[in-house]
């Protein structure tokens, strides 16, 4: 367990690429579906106002959204054959990501809002840096253009999650 999470470490420090990640179809679904439970408990901790419904919705849409936008890039680029370790690194990476969200908000007191936003928000910014990172790597582009990739596939997620969930 120990020399997995290490990889998916190593690419959010961007010392590793996604072409380090084991791509059995177990460990991809492994992958998924635990990034999908630990969004949606996270999700239904910080959504005070969202039934469970929204919640899952919306992280299903996201996830949904960001393994559509990879597929469409790499068969663009060519490079379809990378698919499975690119989403692999990306939901992988997401999980932690999601895991450090979890443990670092609560641990603001509850009356430092600003605080907790600021975490979330460098959190996001981190995590779109590190998508532009592995879609760097998987796609052959350049640093920019992965970054600008993974920032449209977040604002596409994001508006078609919360489109899908309702007010």
């Amino acid at each position: 367990m120990k020399p997995i999470l290490a990889v998916f470490w190593n690419i959010c420090l961007l010392r590793r690429g996604p072409e380090l990640v084991p791509t059995h179809p177990m460990f991809v679904g492994g992958v998924l579906v635990a990034d999908m439970l630990v969004s949606f408990f996270v999700g239904l901790q910080f959504g005070d106002t969202l039934t469970p419904m929204q919640v899952a919705t919306r992280v299903i849409v996201s996830m949904a959204t960001t393994a559509a936008a990879a597929w469409m890039m790499l068969s663009m680029r060519d490079v379809i054959a990378r698919y499975p370790a690119t989403i692999t690194a990306l939901f992988g990476c997401d999980l932690l990501f999601t895991l450090l969200s979890a443990i670092l908000v609560p641990l603001a007191s509850s009356d430092a809002t600003a605080l907790k936003a600021g975490i979330i928000d460098l959190i996001v910014i981190w995590s779109i840096a590190v998508n532009g990172f592995i879609l760097h790597r998987a796609m052959n582009v350049t640093v920019f253009i992965g970054i600008l990739l993974a920032l449209g596939t977040a604002f596409l997620g994001g508006a078609l999650s919360f489109a899908a969930s309702g007010p």
